[in-house]
């Protein structure tokens, strides 16, 4: 078993040496991480199977020891998932969960903005009102993680539960693909 700070230079360093195949992670709690790299750049990340890209970060972040497997040249090709470039995804592996430092969005106002025009077109103009009392009611937006519960708490308001997991998904890709995030 290795400890989270041994599991994250590994990763670290198959990133840097060029890798191409799958890192395993299996950890002391019984979950197991799969993250995929493509000539050193991790193209996939998913915690147990239900947790992909972005929202798998926290989940990775709290693994205290685990085992380790890389498997050369194996190549998972899943549904394309938003995420940062390999060295912000380094990071964020490095960061405490809560710390606001290189996790903190750099366009706040923009990411609001893009948010709230996304949900207009599921709810209609009242999806100025939902955003804005959502961040009244909970402060300011912080971190990824802050935006990424707020696409949470918002969906919510989407009647069709297709078009709540549309909504999401769409969004934390297009901001992904904008540099908003």
């Amino acid at each position: 078993m290795l400890a989270y700070p041994q599991l994250v230079a590994e990763i670290q360093r198959l990133s840097s040496s060029g890798q191409t195949g799958t890192i395993f992670i299996r950890t002391d709690d019984g979950h197991l991480v799969r993250i995929v790299l493509n000539e050193g750049k991790i193209t996939y990340v998913v915690f147990d199977t239900k947790q992909r890209g972005y929202d798998a970060i926290p989940l990775i972040q709290k693994i205290i020891k685990g085992q380790l497997q890389f498997a050369d040249g194996i190549f998972e090709t899943a549904q394309e998932v938003p995420l940062p470039n390999t060295s912000d995804i380094i990071q964020m592996f490095t960061e405490d969960e809560d710390s606001p430092s290189t996790q903190t969005p750099s366009n706040v106002k923009g990411i609001i903005q893009h948010i709230k025009k996304a949900l207009a077109s599921y709810i209609g103009p009242i999806a100025m009102i939902v955003c804005d009392e959502y961040i009244e009611k909970t402060g300011s937006l912080k971190t990824v993680g802050d935006i990424f519960t707020m696409l949470d708490a918002i969906a919510l308001e989407i009647d069709n539960p297709k078009d709540e997991k549309t909504f999401k998904e769409q969004l934390k890709k297009d901001m992904a693909k904008i540099g908003l995030i």
